[in-house]
């Protein structure tokens, strides 16, 4: 948004977690407040996650084709949740409920946090970013869940695709900026891995033209996993809690750092 010649603006709310578009120099110099409706997006996420995870574990993507063209193939190579082990990179509000979700179907879910404290419900082990290229060859499902800024943009990339199992699938609901696509799309082809879940990409839409859209160990879905009919209604009263706060004169409880950008 451009505030350039509103005197009188004093907060800025936003209806969605990511802050990337919101936070323009403008506003980070500025005196405004910024807050987001993290959070409320957290069911319809998770249960999305827990989606990708289940179609590569039990096969969708090839039952689904040979159902079009009336193939009855079994798939001896099906697998199942039990037992994998989860990696969620991010263990926010939405990662905190991938995190519970993935448990209940008995995954080892580790997480990896900017500032580690001593309780994350259904979370079985706690490391800092700084661990991350040490438990990426650990995980069966690596699930990013951060915001894009200058710390974690490219985050994944070459490097961090070859510490990955060649197994292992890689989920991305955060931003695509955290991921570079030619990276991924390499990794992809050379299978380094063996898949990846998108909601998120770099540029969107994404093109036509790329070679995602018909990979065959790839599910593309167009930036809406937090889309439910309940979405709306939880964001309305995320705001109605921060306007509270607000005209109270009381710090806003979806205050975003404007310098770490959440």
């Amino acid at each position: 948004p451009q505030i350039t010649g509103a005197k009188n603006i004093k907060w800025v709310h936003s209806f969605s977690a990511g802050m990337d578009r919101v936070l323009t120099p403008e506003i980070i110099k500025s005196s405004v407040l910024v807050s987001n409706s993290s959070g409320v997006l957290a069911t319809p996420i998770a249960e999305h996650v827990i989606t990708y995870m289940l179609i590569f574990a039990r096969g969708f993507l090839a039952s689904l084709k040979n159902q079009e063209k009336r193939i009855w193939q079994k798939d001896d190579t099906l697998t199942e949740l039990y037992g994998k082990t989860v990696l969620i990179v991010g263990v926010g509000h939405i990662g905190g409920e991938v995190a519970q979700l993935a448990h209940a179907f008995g995954c080892k879910v580790i997480g990896v946090v900017r500032s580690p404290k001593e309780n994350y419900g259904t979370v079985d082990e706690i490391k800092s970013p700084k661990d991350l290229e040490k438990i990426l060859p650990r995980a069966d499902f690596i699930v990013s869940c951060l915001p894009d800024t200058p710390e974690t943009h490219y985050l994944f990339n070459a490097k961090k695709f070859k510490l990955m199992k060649s197994s292992a699938y890689f989920i991305n609901i955060g931003r695509g900026g955290l991921v570079n696509e030619k990276d991924l799309i390499a990794a992809l082809k050379k299978k380094t891995i063996a898949g990846a879940a998108l909601d998120v990409t770099e540029t969107e839409p994404l093109a036509a033209s790329s070679p995602l859209w018909n990979m065959p160990n790839v599910i593309i879905t167009p930036h809406h996993s937090g889309t439910s009919e309940y979405s709306m209604d939880r964001a309305i009263d995320c705001f109605c809690l921060n306007l509270k706060a607000f005209l109270g004169g009381k710090r806003l409880p979806n205050l975003v750092n404007k310098k770490l950008g959440y």
